[in-house]
């Protein structure tokens, strides 16, 4: 017998046997098909869960509204009323057309040009070329004096051989290196005008040590075949002034193209203005070679004509031919590198 019934519960009373039954009424879909055996039917199943899973009615909140402006009295939106992120301070102008596509107004920005100055690589590499000038200088300072005073005429045997051995060049292979990385520079800072295609396509760093290499390779051949020329056709001692005046030269050179090559680097120095430099400091070592190579070899009748072939076969035609490798080289790296 039904002794009570509450809303969850329902107690059941069993006279037989004096025990209560407590059944507890399903709060779920889940728990009202569970009183239910496996075989029951879809109906069946349909019945118990309306008669136990009444919908919840959800009421409104009488709460005050914490979200709105103090002082203004909230609006209630239905579901199709609710304001999307169109909706705004300009909804109402006739100005606003939400319906285009937003756009940025502006240009595109450009790229920061590739500038020598601010590349830590070869600020640092002429800093050390640098430091390694003054101690060529600094190491050498008394042959190069002497040199300097017998520039212009020659210099007894004896004096001669003792600058020989003074100024075994340990520098030479410093000086040549440091000259093609000039080189290097100064011709990277023409192809950034005359081949804006090479530089723009390529990486200055390849272009720089491309660059170099070639360079380094004119200077080892022109030396060798310097060596083999004047081992050949001339004198020991002839041989070893014309040696120290060559290598006094070069560093002379070298010396005024570093000079060049900071003003390039740092200073924005002018693509034309540049050349016209690079070409005086050409025609000076040229002509103080000519000078002294008439002095040494070339002293007598028609020495002139065999100067003239001798500068022009190891000196002129040299330049010409390291200017096109140069230029074919950077060429190159478009197509294969």
């Amino acid at each position: 017998m039904v002794v009570g019934q509450e809303a969850d519960t329902t107690v059941y009373n069993f006279e037989e046997t004096g025990e209560e039954v407590v059944f507890h009424r399903p709060t779920t879909p889940y728990q009202a098909l569970k009183l239910l055996p496996r075989n029951a039917t879809p109906s069946q199943q349909d019945s118990i869960v309306q008669v136990y899973c009444k919908p919840v009615i959800v009421a409104p909140s009488n709460r005050p509204d914490t979200l709105g402006l103090p002082g203004r009295k909230g609006r209630i939106y239905n579901l199709q009323d609710i304001p999307t992120y169109k909706d705004g301070f300009f909804s109402n102008n006739e100005n606003l057309h939400s319906e285009l596509r937003l756009t940025f107004s502006g240009i595109a920005g450009d790229p920061v040009p590739y500038r020598l100055r601010n590349d830590v690589l070869i600020t640092s590499t002429l800093l050390i070329c640098f430091f390694g000038v003054l101690f060529i200088i600094s190491r050498y300072l008394h042959v190069l004096c002497v040199q300097l005073k017998y520039l212009f005429y020659n210099r007894d045997r004896n004096e001669a051989v003792l600058l020989n051995r003074d100024s075994e060049i340990k520098s030479q292979l410093f000086t040549n290196i440091l000259c093609s990385f000039l080189l290097a520079i100064m011709f990277l800072h023409y192809t950034e005008y005359a081949l804006p295609d090479v530089f723009n396509r390529t990486s200055p760093y390849k272009l720089l040590l491309l660059n170099m290499l070639v360079c380094a390779v004119y200077f080892l051949t022109k030396n060798i075949a310097y060596k083999l020329t004047n081992w050949t056709f001339f004198s020991k001692q002839n041989n070893g002034q014309w040696s120290n005046s060559y290598h006094l030269l070069t560093l002379l050179k070298t010396t005024g193209y570093f000079i060049l090559t900071l003003v390039i680097v740092y200073f924005d120095l002018s693509t034309q203005i540049s050349i016209w430099v690079y070409l005086v400091l050409i025609i000076l070592f040229e002509v103080f070679l000519m000078y002294k190579t008439k002095q040494i070899f070339f002293t007598y009748k028609l020495g002139s004509l065999h100067l003239i072939l001798y500068l022009c076969t190891f000196e002129i035609l040299p330049l010409f031919y390291l200017w096109w490798c140069l230029i074919e080289a950077n060429r190159f790296t478009i197509v294969f590198i």
